[in-house]
């Protein structure tokens, strides 16, 4: 009898190792997928979105200690957070179609700053990140309301959502940053310690989800969509931009050479890091990209992950990028 329960303890450890999941999350990569499968144009341009620029994915599976350990010894997979907290002001669809309403921000905000570096009359804008809902036990929730509208961080203007994620993206916790906030008719100032989050794109921030106040495009093309569960968050924005400058005009970035990349953007063309760089570096391999463009700030990372034959490239700005592949046509 004892050696009986003794086989079933082990076999109930084993079934747990392999099933339960962990405080924790696995990301880990997927093929990288060209611009034209992420986005459309609904308006002609010079071309088609490209298909050799190519964003990379990750995929994010709950960790089991299995998992866990296995990670531990694959450079291509890390350990993360889970997806963010659901606000107990919303329920799960509601949170989602948030997500999908950030996502869809910065495409838009991405293809606007693609086609204005292409010398095309572009017009984004609103009228800062108004607050819908906050994570409890973050600063956000206890120094901001409901429907308080952010408007600058630091000193710099917030005109979209999408900004105040990419602005935050290079911040660590502790940080301590000064945020203007429209609350009614008054303009206030709240000094607000970043704290770690929760979530796949950015590691620290306010602890507040947000959505732009009077988003207002004025663009001589607009993109739609592909539906694919896959893609999420503001990452995609540097290589959506790419896309969009490369359609715009009548040169083929890098010569048709297949490009892969990272990194959110700005309405500035600034690009900021993201999450998961590893994870995507194997993603633009699995692809058999040539070239793999991230953040500057996050070079070294991405670097130590690559094999020899990838070139990996950092960039600061669109421009930085669209000169960076033109380079490769000198090489």
């Amino acid at each position: 009898m004892r050696k009986l329960l003794f086989v079933a303890a082990i076999l109930l450890l084993a079934w747990a190792a392999l099933v339960v999941p962990l405080p924790l999350a696995v990301t880990a990569p997927e093929p990288a997928l060209p611009v034209g499968e992420v986005i459309t144009l609904e308006d002609d341009l010079q071309g088609e979105l490209p298909g050799h620029l190519q964003v990379t994915v990750v995929r994010v599976e709950p960790a089991t200690l299995v998992r866990a350990a296995g990670t531990l010894l694959a450079d291509e997979r890390e350990l993360a957070f889970p997806p963010a907290l659901v606000p107990p002001e919303m329920d799960q669809e509601e949170f989602e179609r948030f997500q999908r309403q950030l996502f869809d921000e910065s495409v838009r905000a991405a293809l606007a700053v693609g086609l204005e570096a292409a010398g095309r009359e572009v017009a984004i804008d609103g009228a800062g990140a108004r607050i819908v809902a906050t994570i409890p036990g973050t600063p956000g929730s206890d120094a901001f309301e409901l429907d308080d509208v952010i408007i600058g961080i630091d000193g710099r203007d917030i005109a979209l959502a999408s900004e105040l994620v990419a602005v935050l993206g290079d911040r660590r916790a502790g940080e301590q940053v000064q945020v203007r906030v429209v609350r009614g008719e008054d303009e206030l100032s709240r000094s607000v310690e970043l704290a770690p989050l929760e979530g796949e794109v950015t590691q620290v921030g306010l602890g507040v989800l947000v959505t732009t106040v009077d988003l207002q495009i004025d663009s001589p093309a607009q993109a739609r969509m592909v539906a694919d569960r896959r893609i999420g968050g503001p990452s995609a924005g540097l290589m959506l931009a790419l896309g969009a400058y490369d359609a715009a005009t009548p040169e083929v970035l890098g010569d048709g050479r297949v490009i892969a990349g990272t990194g959110t953007i700005d309405l500035a063309g600034t690009v900021g890091p993201v999450d998961g760089i590893a994870a995507k570096v194997h993603g633009a391999l699995l692809a058999d990209a040539e070239v793999f463009l991230v953040p500057d700030a996050q070079l070294d990372q991405a670097r130590d992950a690559a094999p020899p034959g990838l070139e990996v490239v950092g960039v600061e700005t669109l421009g930085d990028a669209i000169d960076a592949i033109d380079a490769l046509d000198d090489q």
